[in-house]
């Protein structure tokens, strides 16, 4: 009856406020391309070159090797010209912002482990955190072993760095 067209319906939103969402990330993800493209390519010939990134880096006390931003311009470099375009701009700022929102997510889940909110996970929030997610109580070797796999800088505690790091791991 009705509530089949209800549904249907219902669906349709879905789907276009889902649509609209991205397309508006979108199009945040090209603006901010564009001022990007403005902020590196200095001689406003439409591409940026080694020279350009370099330049605009050191601009603002980033000291970037040369040699590393000729590898990562090749590696979006599509057609082979040396220099980076409006569209080889965009991919990469795509890939940037999917990077940040997967940083986002991972953020939430850590604050949600981070019970006190000292901004990093002590051993008594990571056992209860297991506990809860995993259904199974971790004895204090395995919770050792975590903590030694985990805690790179040996604090006794799991900074957002050293959890992105290991969550990266395992993907």
């Amino acid at each position: 009856g009705s509530s089949g067209i209800n549904a249907e319906y219902g669906e349709v939103v879905a789907v276009a406020t889902v649509k609209i969402i991205m397309a508006r990330t979108f199009e945040e993800v090209e603006t901010d391309t564009h001022i990007a493209m403005g902020l590196f390519d200095r001689d406003e010939n439409g591409l940026i070159t080694v020279e350009e990134f370099h330049e605009t880096f050191r601009q603002y006390g980033y000291e970037i090797d040369k040699e590393e931003l000729s590898i990562a311009i090749e590696s979006v470099d599509q057609d082979g010209d040396g220099a980076i375009n409006f569209s080889e701009m965009l991919t990469i700022m795509v890939r940037m912002h999917k990077k940040a929102r997967e940083n986002m997510d991972l953020m939430r889940v850590f604050e949600i482990m981070d019970k006190d909110g000292n901004k990093r996970i002590s051993r008594s929030e990571l056992k209860k955190a297991l506990k809860l997610y995993t259904n199974k109580k971790v004895t204090p070797d395995e919770l050792e072993s975590i903590m030694n796999e985990v805690d790179f800088d040996r604090d006794g505690y799991i900074s957002f760095v050293e959890f992105a790091h290991c969550v990266h791991l395992f993907k």
